[in-house]
């Protein structure tokens, strides 16, 4: 019997700190959504301006990595941004793998090599003049909303949101399987009777 009442109150736990999670993010972000819809930015875009801003120009998947997007969504952002003028869009090549040159084909050999071609997003000037308004005005904002957490529970609450964010799906995924098998036999259970 004391298992299953600790396995109740871990339930709880777990349920009330997403709820409290949840609620303080959907807080923090409608607050910044105010100001940041007087430039006309969407979060979405003004996260890509920002990365491009700290970063300077990233490729499509360097995007995706700084965002933690996916690239379909991302490429909706990035059309929207480039439609506004914030951001241009170029090509790169990248370096030439490092083959031996046995590992080519003969005709390919003692020729130079090119890379891939890659896209890249980068701000224009319309973008880093933007930018380079909102963001002070956003990091103040932040910074007030914050101001109720001393910098060691700033770190804390930071560390543990990277920890959320792992990709820690084993578990996840058994317990999605195990709610299944449970559905399944309550149904069949259901139609015995």
């Amino acid at each position: 019997m004391p298992s299953i009442r600790r396995k109740d109150e871990r339930i709880r736990r777990v349920w009330e700190a997403y709820r409290e999670l949840t609620q303080a993010a959907e807080w923090v972000e409608a607050k910044l959504a105010v100001s940041l819809s007087v430039f006309g930015l969407r979060r979405a875009e003004f996260r890509l301006l920002v990365a491009l801003y700290q970063h300077g120009p990233l490729t499509f998947r360097g995007a995706t990595e700084k965002l933690g997007r996916m690239r379909r969504g991302l490429h909706q952002t990035v059309k929207d941004a480039e439609e506004f003028g914030w951001v241009e869009l170029g090509e790169r090549e990248l370096p030439a793998a490092d083959l031996k040159e046995s590992r080519l084909p003969k005709k390919d050999r003692g020729k130079p090599r090119r890379g891939r071609r890659v896209g890249l997003i980068r701000l224009s000037a319309e973008g880093e003049r933007l930018i380079g308004k909102v963001l002070p005005r956003q990091e103040a904002i932040v910074g007030s909303l914050m101001d109720a957490l001393e910098a060691r529970e700033l770190d804390s609450l930071a560390r543990l949101c990277r920890k959320l964010r792992r990709d820690d799906a084993l578990p996840y995924g058994f317990e999605v399987m195990r709610q299944a098998r449970e559905y399944e036999a309550g149904a069949e259970a259901g139609e015995s009777e």
